[in-house]
């Protein structure tokens, strides 16, 4: 409720600073519109405000609340093994595509855990994102192979799942930030 004093009677009201009730002011808060007085007034790069909107908050650093981030690693789990399921079908393509499609897969993991993370970019959603990669790299081994992949480890085509799997990731985290 915003105080106010006629100057005469049937004249128009003058509105006075909510912390001086003495001091006329034609100056409001940009962020409550409380009005205020010269001596209240704190300028800031996004106008005048009051002395209790003008404090600085507690910590300026955002951080990826628990919710979201659960979203970014169900997001990374789910988008992996379906990407795992396309290296299943497309692995026998050859080297260039390897690395094209470690490239794509990392774009894709990116974009999947920014997209459930609420657009949050940061070190915790590109770590999620490289697990989400790496996640995509397993799950061709642990449905095609089994969980014995010793023999595609000794394989030479083993290097440039490596490769494939290292662009993904990092594409993926940079992704992120």
């Amino acid at each position: 409720m915003e105080d106010a004093i006629a100057t005469e009677p049937g004249t128009t009201t003058q509105t006075v600073c909510y912390r001086h009730s003495g001091r006329e002011t034609a100056v409001s808060c940009s962020n409550c519109g409380r009005p205020i007085c010269t001596d209240c007034m704190v300028y800031t790069p996004v106008g005048i405000k009051c002395p209790e909107c003008a404090r600085l908050p507690r910590s300026a650093l955002v951080r990826l609340r628990p919710d979201r981030a659960a979203r970014a690693i169900g997001a990374a789990l789910a988008v992996g093994a379906a990407m795992g399921l396309g290296i299943v079908v497309l692995q026998g393509i050859g080297l260039f595509f390897a690395l094209i499609l470690g490239w794509l897969i990392g774009i894709g993991m990116g974009e999947a855990v920014l997209a459930a993370s609420g657009r949050f970019r940061g070190p915790t959603t590109g770590w999620i994102a490289v697990g989400g990669c790496i996640w995509a790299y397993a799950v061709p081994y642990l449905i095609y192979y089994g969980a014995s992949i010793g023999d595609v480890a000794r394989s030479a085509g083993f290097a440039w799942v490596a490769i494939g799997a290292a662009i993904a990731c990092y594409v993926a985290y940079n992704r992120t930030q």
